[in-house]
């Protein structure tokens, strides 16, 4: 069945309905039980360098609009102080151009990893909130196992989509459902227009699943539509011929052999 589209509810009893949000490609719905990503729970997304805090605000607002597709509320996005310094603030320009209406998100800039922890907190226990998202960097003494359980207690059983983004982060032990390491990829091109800008690719690599399967992916994004897809595959580039010998010397019928000098 496929995905509803921007506009439209989830059909009654389908994932989405059940505390999950489908990405829509089969490979990886299928890895959950609910049919999609699960809600009610708390999702680690992290990029292991700088240069790729871009892809991993792009995936979690696409995850956000997708999210905010399916159901009413409020965005809510917070972030320490020195996440912004390194990758840089929310754009809204760039967040519409990803098809998540910057007037469904508040973003909160906290002092701190531990305001940062507050204020999710806060979030996943309110009502009329569809996404709560917190950015930490590194590996602050406040984000550990306890703070993650205390996250995952609130969103429990409530159709909240928890994400917590992670830069320059080493793996540690956390109450998160799932763990994604994120980057960019290749886009492709659109109405075959070579020289164009494709839908955004992002890499994921799921390490940490409770269900147990993981797996490597890339997802394209088409923001119109709000729904992930497998990318085309990109040709394979083949180098030029060179000019002093055959395109292919299996054809000449000739053996070249080579001395080695005395």
């Amino acid at each position: 069945m496929p995905a509803p589209g921007p506009h439209q509810s989830p059909p009654a009893g389908s994932a989405a309905a059940r505390l999950a949000l489908p990405f829509g490609v089969p490979g990886l719905d299928g890895l959950f039980r609910a049919g999609g990503l699960p809600l009610g729970v708390l999702h680690e997304l992290t990029a292991e360098e700088t240069r790729e805090t871009g892809a991993l605000a792009g995936f979690a607002a696409a995850l956000a609009a997708r999210q905010a597709a399916f159901r009413a509320g409020m965005v809510v996005w917070a972030a320490d102080r020195q996440s912004p310094r390194e990758g840089g603030r929310l754009y809204a320009p760039g967040l519409h151009a990803l098809g998540l209406d910057p007037g469904r998100v508040l973003f909160v800039d906290a002092a701190d990893p531990a305001d940062v922890l507050w204020v999710l907190e806060e979030a996943l226990a309110t009502r009329g909130i569809a996404a709560v998202l917190g950015e930490i960097r590194g590996n602050p003494r406040a984000l550990d196992l306890t703070a993650t359980r205390r996250l995952a207690l609130r969103a429990r059983d409530r159709p909240v989509l928890g994400l917590i983004l992670r830069v320059d982060a080493a793996a540690e032990a956390s109450a998160a459902a799932t763990r994604w390491t994120v980057a960019s990829g290749p886009a492709g091109t659109l109405g075959g227009f070579a020289e164009g800008v494709g839908r955004p690719v992002w890499r994921l690599d799921l390490t940490k699943n409770r269900e147990g399967h993981l797996g490597r992916f890339e997802l394209e994004w088409d923001h119109h539509d709000r729904r992930f897809a497998r990318p085309a595959p990109h040709p394979v580039a083949r180098p030029d011929p060179a000019a002093d010998r055959p395109a292919d010397p299996r054809r000449t019928g000739q053996v070249v052999a080579f001395g080695r000098a005395s």
